[in-house]
């Protein structure tokens, strides 16, 4: 049950962000699904439902673009009777290979309503255009989804057409091939690794230990136990300070040792050892709370202890301490700033590397361990940060 207006937008929002529809050629072979009212509206193929109207454009060419850029160029276009608001996300969809949706809240006839645009690509070097929109609603959220699911199926059927004047397909089934494609075998997986290994040997942890450190809190004081990880580096240094670039910072005291709080000490590992991957190792967690979540496509209210790390290789982590980012080839380091932040993410040893939907490119330290035993994880280290299983 529906129990609250952000509950509402949150699920709209994480189904609607992979929305995507068929094209006009193909209107004859996809059939809307039901309960759905559609028409022909010159060159749109239109469908409707209560307060949610689905616009799906032509194929266009890209005239030079990427489908990014496209996109990205269509945020603020609207059609008459609507006025935009604001962006609320852009992101590469992971669904169909090569796509990206960009929410947005507009005004239409004096109701604010979510628009999403999708971007489907096409093979030579087109693109078409849909839109949902949707007003909120406590009715809508599960028509969204059945819409949204609808047409990102289609979508990732369609995205091996020729463009619009490619034959109707004889099936209405979406290529598998296509579709959730996991991040150990994709182009991201192997340019995450190539980030990865910019990362010096020596800055890699050789081992990480889960050590407890204890302090006094409160009045009357309360002692505390604070569990951390300790990393032990090649030359020999030890910290628990994860507070540092890897990438331009080496495990010295005359480098991220001047950092505030970040000791570097020659002391032996102690603790309960943490568990160190394998590179391009996937794991399985879900910690904290994350609302309206569909699947890893899409938006959602990410919660500051919240971490989603999924076997095919996508992350969605709140409160990431963001000390090493990348973009555009510059890169960014020191600070103390937190994030939400989604996207992909590699792992090697005890360090981590995330590509966020946006392109950043982060990276930082992970450590992981269980206190019930077996292949699980009830405790994540990331940059510093906790994540842990509630429920314990």
């Amino acid at each position: 049950m529906i129990k609250s207006k952000q509950r509402v937008r949150d699920l709209i929002f994480a189904a609607a962000i992979g929305l995507a529809i068929t094209s006009p050629a193909q209107a004859q072979t996809v059939q809307a699904p039901t309960g759905w009212s559609e028409s022909q509206q010159g060159d749109k193929r239109v469908l409707t439902k209560g307060d949610i109207r689905i616009e799906i454009g032509p194929w266009q060419s890209l005239n030079g673009q990427s489908v990014r850029n496209w996109l990205k160029a269509q945020e603020r276009k609207v059609t008459a009777g609507i006025t935009y608001v604001s962006t609320q996300s852009f992101q590469a969809e992971p669904a169909v290979a090569g796509s990206y949706s960009l929410a947005r809240t507009v005004h239409s006839n004096g109701a604010k309503q979510i628009s999403v645009l999708y971007a489907c690509p096409g093979r030579n070097k087109t693109v078409k255009l849909m839109q949902l929109r949707a007003v909120l609603s406590y009715t809508v959220a599960r028509d969204v989804q059945r819409g949204a699911k609808f047409g990102e199926e289609v979508c990732a059927a369609d995205s091996n057409v020729e463009g619009s004047s490619a034959a109707p397909r004889t099936t209405t089934t979406a290529s598998k091939s296509s579709v959730g494609r996991s991040a150990g075998g994709s182009s991201t997986s192997q340019s995450l690794a190539a980030h990865n290994a910019k990362i010096p040997a020596a800055n890699r942890p050789r081992t990480a230990h889960i050590v407890l450190k204890d302090s006094w809190v409160g009045f009357p004081a309360t002692l505390v136990s604070k569990a951390t990880p300790q990393m032990t580096f090649p030359n020999g240094y030890s910290t628990t300070c994860a507070k540092w670039n890897p990438i331009t910072q080496s495990p010295t005291p005359a480098s991220a040792g001047k950092l505030k709080r970040c000791k570097m000490e020659r002391v032996a590992g102690k603790g309960k050892p943490a568990r160190r991957f394998k590179p391009g190792e996937t794991i399985d967690v879900a910690f904290g709370r994350i609302t309206g979540f569909t699947g890893l496509g899409g938006s959602s209210s990410i919660s500051g202890g919240t971490l989603r790390m999924t076997k095919d290789g996508r992350i969605k982590i709140g409160g990431f301490r963001a000390f090493s980012a990348s973009g555009s080839g510059s890169s960014v380091s020191g600070g103390s700033r937190k994030k939400a932040v989604s996207g992909r993410y590699y792992l090697s040893g005890h360090t981590i590397t995330i590509e966020s939907d946006s392109g950043q490119i982060y990276h930082g330290f992970i450590a992981a361990s269980t206190n019930r035993g077996g292949r699980g994880f009830d405790n994540v280290f990331i940059n510093g940060e906790h994540y842990w299983d509630r429920n314990d």
